[in-house]
């Protein structure tokens, strides 16, 4: 039995665990290197700076992601996606891990900062505009919305953590990327400000597709594997497949989803369907689900049954997934999912955790693609 029990859980460690891990690895690789193309360090670093100054005097409003208003890491990824047509994470703990960290003394315009405003996690974000300044949307304090303030100043200089890097930095950036808090950012090439003025177009990539928002279809396979504890002598427990129809923000998306599974070790197909919602990285689902057959574990000796075949019960759970990548006009990822089917022990079945637990709870892990609807 402790052998059986340390096979699944390095089999559920080796399947499971990139999942989970992955995001922090690829937080270590430089940023720029992935998202950019062919981009010069000054114009990316100009449009950025320039786009985020365009937002001064907008309102503070908590999710906001428009003029109508702003909270921090919103500007921050306005600013991205509105100035160089890049979609980065949307919060600022998720911002924190997603950029290449540097000292404080490799500080440049166009870097990020990050600050410990409440609690002990990064709860606030800003870009860096040179000479110590940063701009920045505010919620609290004698002025709120979007503004520039200056590390010199008391409270940032208290609470402020780190800087990151999501943009290239080279030498000659030095001498060309500049910031005018007061009339706007030059132009490249020039030494004046421009603050309503044109800057040249860089060619980047759009990561991801979900820039804006919009309908989606999806599909989704998965392995599922083979009970933790006893009852299910093989990985392989069977297959889930997901075919869904929602709508899909920026990061966030709902849809209705059909999940056909089948169950080889309890020998059933069953059929949810489910309402979800969450981020590219977590969802949860739940709704009916109907099981055709009727489902019993294969103990060797004998078979352990229980009811709720052939017969509507429910099904919920959880996801997590890497963050997705582009192909096509769609977006494609790797997810892990947990679901709880409730199935009760037959007539004179005595309770048994470890075959229960193995009866009622599904870990699938699978590749999802989902495909936008111009």
């Amino acid at each position: 039995m402790a052998a059986s029990f340390t096979k699944y859980i390095f089999l559920g460690f080796f399947f499971f665990g990139p999942l989970f891990f992955t995001t922090y690895i690829l937080a270590a690789v430089p940023i720029h290197e992935r998202y950019l193309r062919g981009v010069a360090a000054p114009e990316a670093r100009r449009m950025l700076i320039a786009t985020a100054e365009s937002f001064l005097g907008t309102p503070y409003r908590l999710g906001g992601l428009d003029r109508r208003g702003l909270d921090c890491s919103g500007l921050v990824y306005v600013s991205f996606r509105e100035g160089l047509n890049i979609s980065i994470p949307r919060t600022s703990g998720s911002l924190h891990s997603w950029a290449a960290r540097i000292n404080s003394a490799e500080r440049q315009p166009g870097d990020l900062l990050f600050f410990v405003t409440a609690g002990s996690r990064v709860s606030h974000v800003a870009i860096y505009v040179g000479g110590g300044r940063f701009i920045h949307s505010a919620s609290e304090g004698p002025r709120t919305g979007v503004i520039l303030s200056g590390l010199d100043e008391s409270y940032w200089r208290r609470t402020y953590l780190s800087s990151g890097r999501a943009l290239p930095w080279e030498a000659e950036a030095a001498e060309t990327v500049t910031s005018n808090p007061t009339g706007g950012t030059p132009r490249p090439g020039g030494n004046s400000p421009s603050p309503g003025g044109s800057i040249p177009e860089v060619n980047v990539s759009r990561e991801p597709v979900w820039a804006d928002p919009g309908f989606f279809v999806g599909f989704a396979a998965a392995w599922t594997w083979g009970g933790i504890f006893e009852g299910a002598s093989s990985p392989f427990r069977g297959i889930s497949t997901i075919a869904s129809a929602g709508y899909k923000w920026s990061s966030f998306r709902a849809g209705l989803e059909l999940r056909p599974e089948w169950d080889n070790a309890l020998g059933v197909f069953r059929l949810p369907i489910t309402l979800s919602a969450g981020t590219d990285n977590f969802q949860v689902f739940g709704g009916p689900a109907y099981t055709f057959g009727d489902p019993s574990l294969s103990l060797g000796n004998r078979d352990r049954h229980y009811s709720g075949g052939n017969s509507w019960l429910w099904e919920v759970g959880a996801s997590a997934a890497l963050s997705p990548v582009n192909v096509g006009r769609g977006a494609i990822s790797l997810y892990a999912e947990l679901a709880l089917q409730p199935y009760s022990r037959g007539n004179g079945e005595s309770f048994d955790f470890r075959h229960d637990f193995t009866a009622n709870l599904r870990a699938s892990t699978g590749i999802r693609y989902l495909w936008r609807l111009r």
